[in-house]
């Protein structure tokens, strides 16, 4: 059999009463061309009840497994393993597609003449809320905007959440990196590797209608950050040596900053850092402030109320 133009590719962990809302999304797509893969990152309540019962009613392909939790950057590198699809698509498990959306990303992509479509890493567009009154991010200046995601965020200064589907053959050759005990890398790390070499066809057209849980993984920013050290400091490490053109003089610092901040969090002391940075002059100017910026998340962890809570609750 011919392998599908799409696979919609589910991340969950312990999201059981969201889940059908995601699932049903899909049963609701115009276009059938596709395969389902879920990957459950370790859950404790029902999840895989509510995908077995789903899966026994559907006709499309669906691959469902459960791994240890470690992370939906891990998930994801377990997705594409797993996947057969042309198109890779990322639906988190309490969002929803919209009924037409695969139709209109088949649109888009098939209207990028053939001769061209080796330099697109695939179709790119927004995201809406659940009501579908509000668009939840900035749109593109043109429609369609063919631009990599370093244009787009840091020539243009276009922000806010987006929902793609890459190509997996693409997608595959640039996994997340995974740090034993961490759980969590910056969705845009990969992103930004993949602009050197192909842009996006991006629309202003919703993908997804969203909902940001207060528990989700931005609902505490500070301690997602403290508890992934090494992911942050390979993060802006590449933001101050591979992506370093993209960036004005104030980001190049501020990232310079907190790679210094994650570092000495990682336990690299100075002689690690200069030879990562290789001795850059601006590495050595903003060492006080990297230092200071230490200070102050100490300071954090320890006298402010919650955090010391949390991290007691983080170990148990």
């Amino acid at each position: 059999m011919s392998s599908p133009l799409f696979t919609i590719f589910i991340p969950t962990y312990n999201r059981a009463g969201l889940l059908p809302r995601a699932l049903s999304s899909i049963e609701a797509q115009t276009d059938r061309d596709f395969e389902v893969v879920i990957v459950d990152d370790g859950s404790t309540d029902d999840t895989a009840a509510v995908v077995a019962g789903w899966k026994a009613g559907v006709d499309f392909p669906v691959t469902y497994v459960k791994q240890s939790n470690q992370g939906k950057h891990a998930a994801h590198n377990k997705g594409l393993e797993l996947a057969t699809g042309r198109l890779f698509f990322n639906l988190d498990s309490d969002d929803r597609l919209l009924p037409d959306t695969l139709e209109r990303i088949r649109r888009h992509w098939e209207s990028i003449p053939e001769a061209e479509r080796e330099r697109f890493a695939g179709v790119e567009g927004l995201v809406e809320s659940m009501d579908g009154q509000r668009l939840l991010t900035i749109p593109y200046p043109h429609n369609p905007f063919d631009a990599s995601f370093l244009d787009v965020r840091y020539r243009l200064g276009i922000g806010g959440d987006k929902k793609h589907a890459i190509r997996t053959d693409i997608a595959c050759r640039f996994p997340y990196p995974v740090f034993p005990g961490e759980r969590h890398i910056r969705p845009s790390f990969t992103w930004k590797r993949i602009s050197h070499d192909y842009v996006f066809r991006c629309v202003n057209e919703p993908f997804q209608q969203v909902e940001y849980q207060a528990e989700g993984l931005s609902s505490d920013r500070f301690r997602l950050r403290m508890r992934n050290p090494r992911g942050f400091q390979l993060y802006y490490l590449e933001d101050v040596t591979v992506h370093r053109p993209w960036l004005s003089r104030r980001q190049l610092r501020r990232s310079m900053v907190d790679f210094i901040r994650f570092s000495f969090h990682a336990g690299d002391g100075l002689f690690r850092q200069g030879r990562l940075v290789h001795c850059d002059p601006l590495w050595l100017m903003l060492l006080p402030a990297g230092f200071g910026r230490l200070l102050v998340d100490r300071y954090r962890l320890r006298y402010k109320k919650g955090y010391k809570a949390n991290r007691k609750e983080s170990r148990n």
